[in-house]
């Protein structure tokens, strides 16, 4: 192929792995003599050449079976596919039931089919952290989303949640609101349970009133189940800090439906700032949340640990931006 386009094999090298960008006559050289060679990649010599199967997984454990109808799962998903394309490496999305994620990342190493893990998971028990401990034994790296940094080798890529729900509640005690509710779901993932705190020290920090609430599942259909009739019931909150835009949405659909007008008797505000917040009406207040730069940042991560197994393990924190839109207003008098 080298001699085919009038080039080192180094160049051709360089230009099929994607260490080098050559130049424009360079490269049109290259694919012409791919195209008259109906060169295919050979990736089972690849990675045996050089121990690596360039694939890193996406583990994502999903407690509701919604599978990637989450919105969330689907900004981590944008995130470390557009990061896998532009370094050369594939990424493995694997979507798996609760406490499994891990295992299935094990699993996937021990066969060679990728190089490391980006997880997503609940709760970070006995079994996770056998299975994550057993994985970087075998010198995979292993970053966790939305995790606290507690694993040795293990890096993480969070966002400033409690911060977040600080500020939101913060900018509604400047409205006039006095009494809150925090409307969580099961089973409390890590960001939503640093919301849940940071909403818990802003309302304690304020001297105003909290009650929590929790709904069954991260779904419109739960959050409405949840508040129906109580926020239409003598000295009920006026505030709800929602765990994310599902759960505001659904807050927002139930008020209505109870005769409620929202911001008017109810501000309601939501986390995320997925894509429906600002299409719905009326649009919901909410907390910008970058998961898709998140994903992207714990892909790189990952490959930047393959390329150099001594680097120091990091902890990342984005922050993260309260949105105004239409859901939040003062009290009324």
């Amino acid at each position: 192929m080298a001699e085919r386009a009038g080039v080192s094999m180094q160049t051709v090298s360089n230009y099929l792995n994607n260490r080098h960008r050559p130049r424009k006559d360079t490269r049109e050289s290259i694919e012409r003599a791919i195209y008259d060679l109906k060169y295919r990649p050979n990736a089972s010599a690849r990675s045996l050449r050089s121990q690596r199967a360039h694939s890193i997984v996406l583990a994502l454990e999903d407690p509701s079976h919604l599978g990637l109808h989450d919105p969330l799962h689907l900004e981590f998903l944008h995130g470390a596919t557009g990061a896998a394309r532009a370094s050369g490496y594939t990424a493995v999305v694997d979507v798996t039931a609760p406490g499994e994620a891990a295992s299935s990342a094990l699993r996937l190493v021990r066969e060679g089919r990728v190089d490391g893990a980006i997880l997503s998971v609940g709760e970070l028990d006995a079994g996770h952290r056998r299975d994550i401990a057993a994985i970087t034994r075998l010198s995979a790296p292993v970053v966790l989303l939305q995790q606290d940094p507690v694993l040795p080798r293990v890096q993480t890529v969070s966002a400033n949640d409690q911060r977040g729900a600080f500020e939101a509640v913060r900018q509604l005690v400047a409205l006039g609101h006095r009494r809150f509710v925090w409307l969580g779901a099961d089973p409390e993932w890590p960001g939503p349970r640093h919301r849940r705190e940071g909403v818990r020290l802003a309302c304690s920090s304020a001297e105003v009133s909290l009650v929590e609430w929790e709904a069954s599942a991260y779904t419109v259909a739960d959050a409405r189940l949840a508040v129906a009739g109580l926020l239409s019931e003598a000295a009920a909150p006026t505030a709800v800090i929602a765990a994310n835009d599902l759960i505001a949405l659904g807050v927002v659909q139930q008020a209505e439906a109870d005769g409620l007008r929202v911001p008017s008797d109810v501000s309601v505000v939501g986390f995320n700032d997925f894509d429906f917040a600002s299409w719905v009406r009326p649009s919901i207040t909410t907390v910008r949340l970058p998961g898709a730069r998140m994903a992207a940042r714990a892909f790189d991560l990952v490959k930047e640990s393959l390329d150099d197994p001594s680097r120091p393990a990091e902890a990342v924190s984005f922050e993260v931006e309260l949105v105004l839109r239409d859901t939040t207003a003062g009290v009324r008098s």
